[in-house]
């Protein structure tokens, strides 16, 4: 802008200035990359074609496939399949993209300068809401921000962008804590601005807000139905009555919750560790109890066998539609064991931490008096070989 300032000053006319400014701010992207993204020229191209096709479009992403070794980039991988095939491509289609990824995401600045944008996302955290809207998950925020100014952003599949995946099991849970209060918090600011929303951006009517607000409530009940499915194993396999399974079906989530306002955060996550491996043996013998119960009753229209088989028919209608990432499917089953680590031990632990405003991956920080240490010896480096040189002369 300051060459404009400058043409303005020396007298060109204003009006062909303002409309250069305005071709230019709308000719200008700019991608945001993590350092440990790794993507191929025609992949940016793709998403270039689409800010290009589409003017009101004021961010697009592509297809983030999480890179790494283990059964935590196993969870993941499948995890952010199902989420680009279904909930991503969904928005796209009934509405907007809520979240444009900063690992890999290109951003028109026309958008990023539009009143009420870049200002306010620039703005420091002063309120506990604010850091966890703000700065836990500063990509989704912003994109809510482009969203109440009418701006559209979309998701292209063919543009495939590969990103380094937490490994351990304490690095994805410190990621995830992030992740979720601030989904939730930017989902809950866009529900609430509904009508100036619906107004503003044309590619978000009110079904599309109302089916964000089915996706909130499904959330929220995520960790009650994880009990209740529980509940129901433990009463078919013990034969015991659903009131006294459901009681012990509560009982450990309930003591974890207890520990997490006692225990450190590092604790918190070593449980949690105990735990969903018990989870996860637990989740074998749910699944065969609801193989007995669809054998025993003799057909598969029962609560649980509908949900069942319906969920397996979509990812593996879903995993065929997409033929090159096909194998993932077979993540399936780790994903599967895993539902109650993510979406009832996690869920406690991401409402237990929310004051703790750390991101918690690949950040190590030095001992107290690290630094000082470290001066030191690089002074006392520098005077040893200044005595020996001077020794030398």
């Amino acid at each position: 802008m300051t060459k404009y300032y400058r043409y303005w000053q020396e007298g060109q006319d204003e009006k062909h200035l303002r409309r250069e400014i305005q071709k230019e701010k709308h000719n200008t992207y700019l991608l945001a990359l993590d350092g440990d993204t790794d993507f191929q020229p025609a992949a940016v191209m793709l998403l270039i074609d689409r800010l290009k096709m589409y003017p009101r479009v004021g961010a697009a992403c592509g297809r983030i496939h999480p890179t790494g070794s283990g059964p935590a980039v196993w969870f993941q991988k499948f995890e952010y399949a199902i989420s680009h095939w279904l909930q991503k491509t969904a928005e796209h289609v009934f509405g907007c993209v809520l979240c444009s990824p900063g690992c890999f995401s290109l951003f028109r600045a026309e958008a990023l300068m539009d009143d009420n944008v870049m200002k306010k996302y620039s703005t420091k955290s002063t309120e506990p809401s604010h850091y966890i809207q703000y700065d836990q998950g500063e990509d989704r925020w912003l994109c809510t921000l482009l969203l109440k100014q009418g701006w559209r952003v979309e998701y292209n599949a063919a543009s495939d962008a590969y990103t380094n995946a937490p490994e351990s099991f304490k690095e994805l849970y410190n990621q995830r804590k992030r992740w979720g209060p601030s989904t939730m918090a930017n989902v809950v600011d866009l529900l609430g601005s509904t009508n100036i929303v619906s107004k503003r951006n044309l590619s978000m009517s009110k079904l599309f807000m109302f089916y964000q607000l089915f996706g909130m409530i499904s959330a929220i009940l995520a960790p009650s139905t994880i009990c209740l499915m529980v509940a129901g194993s433990l009463s078919f396999i013990l034969e015991i009555p659903s009131p006294v399974a459901l009681i012990i079906a509560v009982i450990p989530p309930a003591v974890y919750l207890g520990l997490c306002f006692k225990l450190k955060a590092d604790t918190q996550i070593t449980i949690a560790g105990i735990l969903s491996v018990a989870y996860a043996f637990l989740m074998v013998v749910v699944a065969i109890s609801i193989i007995a119960s669809i054998i025993k009753e003799k057909t598969i229209l029962t609560p649980s066998s509908i949900f069942t088989v319906a969920m397996s028919i979509i990812y593996i209608v879903t995993a065929l539609m997409h033929p090159q990432e096909l194998p993932l499917v077979f993540y399936g089953l780790l994903y599967i064991i895993c539902i109650p680590s993510a979406y009832l031990l996690l869920t406690i632990y991401s409402m237990v931490n929310m004051n703790s405003v750390s991101w918690g991956t690949r950040e190590s920080k030095p001992t107290p008096g690290a630094a000082v240490t470290a001066v030191s010896a690089v002074q006392a480096k520098t005077k040893k070989g200044r005595t020996e040189k001077g020794s030398a002369t």
